[in-house]
């Protein structure tokens, strides 16, 4: 079984297998997902900035308005999702980087004490040394993914586009470090978006001198992803180095049946930093932040709660939905290679 994983995981990063499997199973072997379970789920960015010009993000193209959003802000949508029975956050960015928020840390706090009961977040790592470790440790996080392109000064800058190694090596080890001195229960993960093999990351010095010392159940490093989204066709092959593809947009449905499995991704709901609240909260295109986003659901502002936002735009998600299914694809989603089929739609 072993061997036959790793074939399949082998076979997945290379085309033309990759597409051809993907598109077999859009077709024919939807999903099955506990859908009272994922909306319970909610994603809250906090900053819509970042300090990286990564090769294979839409970031660089400047769609959206930088903005943090408030403690306050924050406090009330946090408290409010919880009321309306959501249990667990998830503070990766749409595009951006959670520790540009000076309360980064407190802001986890506070949606710990509001009562979400699973908290996690997603960073490039560079700016963790200018918080309280200790204090983030002990926020009530229970997940940190660290996205990063190796172990080297090279690969940071040919994919990240900014001279800040020394930033994030400071920042990693003084994590490491604490996590070990508080005997810290966190998970982090180090998830590389690189050419690198996981084998070459593991060859280099700090990886070998540092960040081995610390592996464990709970710090790991996870496999490389070097197949990355062209985000409705932004991304290029010749944007990225050598090394590192964009990936194949799959075939979702038999023309002229046209009837498409709802997107997994579309289950995820999201607050953006800006109030905006959004499905799918991991792609985007040039309409982001207009009238013509069509996976926008409204702004928070225009509710006294989150809950209330949720309840009068039930026949909207749903109606983005049954629109998907019958074929109706939003621009973004029609070339989206992450796209995950999933079967039994229970519509609001």
């Amino acid at each position: 079984m072993k061997f036959i994983n790793t074939i399949y995981k082998r076979l997945k990063q290379k085309q033309p297998y990759r597409v051809i499997g993907k598109s077999i199973r859009n077709v024919f072997f939807p999903e099955k997902v506990d859908f009272e379970e994922r909306q319970r789920t909610l994603f809250i960015e906090i900053s819509s900035i970042c300090n990286a010009k990564c090769i294979f993000c839409i970031y660089r193209f400047n769609y959206r308005s930088p903005r943090l959003l408030e403690v306050e802000e924050f406090r009330k949508i946090a408290e409010s999702a919880v009321q309306s029975g959501y249990h667990s956050l998830n503070l990766c960015p749409l595009t951006g980087e959670i520790f540009i928020h000076p309360d980064a840390v407190p802001l986890i706090r506070l949606a710990k004490k509001a009562g979400f009961e699973h908290i996690s977040a997603t960073t490039n790592g560079i700016l963790l040394y200018r918080h309280n470790l200790q204090e983030l440790l002990q926020s009530g996080i229970n997940q940190l993914v660290i996205s990063f392109p190796g172990f080297t000064e090279t690969s940071f800058a040919e994919i990240f586009g900014v001279r800040k190694f020394p930033e994030f090596i400071k920042s990693v080890s003084e994590l490491l470090i604490t996590h070990q001195k508080l005997d810290s229960k966190v998970m982090l993960c180090f998830a590389p978006r690189s050419y690198l093999t996981r084998e070459q990351i593991m060859s280099s010095d700090f990886y070998k001198n540092i960040v081995s010392k610390f592996e464990s159940n709970l710090i790991y490093l996870d496999n490389t992803i070097d197949i990355v989204d062209s985000w409705g066709g932004k991304i290029k092959s010749k944007d990225l180095v050598k090394g590192m593809k964009v990936d194949r947009s799959p075939i979702k449905s038999l023309y002229p049946l046209k009837k498409v499995y709802l997107c997994d991704r579309l289950l995820d709901v999201g607050v953006l930093a800006n109030g905006d609240v959004r499905l799918c909260i991991c792609r985007y295109d040039s309409t982001i932040e207009t009238p013509m986003d069509p996976l926008f659901i409204d702004k928070l502002n225009n509710y006294s709660s989150f809950q209330e936002l949720m309840i009068k735009n039930k026949e909207k998600i749903n109606q983005i939905w049954a629109d998907f299914i019958t074929g109706n694809l939003p621009k973004i989603c029609r070339k989206c290679p992450f796209y995950r089929p999933i079967k039994d739609v229970k519509f609001y």
